[in-house]
């Protein structure tokens, strides 16, 4: 089984502080296709300090891939402390307050009205995530991953169909190439052998020479040990599409190189247009497979 990059999952749950408030919460997993495993998180500064945690968790068990993760909170005040005078800026105001007055020969009160225009007056203490939240996140994220993944497996299964579909007509290709080369030598093999009877007696440099080339096409136009190759890179790409292992996009990617420089020799190789018109049908589908396997873990 093979699975995709890409996928979306999201669930709305309940967080609930020591104190008894509460705040609905949504926690949404998109994960997109890239080289390597890449996080982005979009979450309340409260929580910012389980980042690293969830990233071990999403690495663990998505291998690959772009990674966002959303937390948005209804109501992110239920880890802020209590409001909470801060007495030693009030202080500081009234000093600063009096010093003006004083130098000014100002008489007018200071009212509360005043001091609550001032910034920094009150502090609200941030209270730390309590260890039953970050249980309930953490859970909720392994879900998530859960869901993610059976996304990503949904989408695999349609992009293994299609990889398959164009691997078994490269095979149908590649058979009709193989076949066509074996005419095209017989058919050379038969003009070697007359030349070389027309050159039957001959002893000389130039008859020398048109022998050596003869033999030089016909070793040119030898594409078997290109094809076996061809071939065997293609069930390599088979069997890595049926195993356990997790991670398999990179290695297809590999494979198929591999595969586009054998056909690419053969077509620089054997110059015979009804053998080039296979081999560009092939190269369209080694194209389209090459745009499927990036979307592969």
């Amino acid at each position: 089984m093979i699975q995709s990059m890409t996928g979306f999952a999201s669930k709305a749950i309940v967080l609930t502080s020591p104190d008894g408030s509460f705040s609905n919460v949504t926690i949404s997993l998109k994960s997109v296709n890239s080289r390597f495993f890449e996080t982005n998180f979009r979450v309340p500064y409260q929580l910012s300090s389980l980042e690293t945690e969830l990233e071990k968790r999403l690495k663990r068990r998505l291998y690959r891939g772009h990674i966002y993760v959303s937390i948005q909170m209804a109501n992110p005040g239920i880890f802020k402390g209590d409001v909470q005078p801060t007495l030693k800026v009030v202080d500081g105001y009234f000093n600063a307050i009096n010093s003006i007055k004083s130098h000014y020969a100002i008489d007018e009160p200071v009212t509360l009205h005043h001091l609550l225009q001032l910034p920094n007056v009150f502090s609200i203490e941030d209270r730390g995530i309590d260890e039953a939240a970050k249980e309930t996140i953490f859970n909720e994220i392994e879900s998530l991953i859960d869901d993610l993944l059976k996304a990503r497996s949904q989408e695999g299964a349609s992009l293994l169909v299609d990889i398959e579909q164009r691997t078994d007509s490269m095979c149908a290709e590649i058979g009709v190439i193989e076949s066509l080369a074996l005419v095209l030598i017989e058919q050379q093999k038969v003009k070697i052998n007359t030349v070389m009877q027309e050159l039957h007696g001959q002893e000389n440099v130039l008859a020398d020479m048109r022998k050596n080339a003869l033999f030089a096409l016909l070793d040119k136009i030898d594409i078997h040990e290109e094809i076996i190759r061809f071939k065997s890179h293609i069930e390599s790409i088979k069997k890595q599409l049926i195993t356990t292992a997790p991670e398999k996009g990179k290695k297809l990617d590999f494979t198929l190189q591999e595969l586009a420089r054998e056909i690419n020799t053969i077509t620089a190789k054997c110059s015979d247009a009804l053998i080039g018109s296979h081999a560009i049908n092939i190269k369209v589908d080694i194209e389209k497979v090459r745009e499927q396997i990036q979307n592969i873990v």
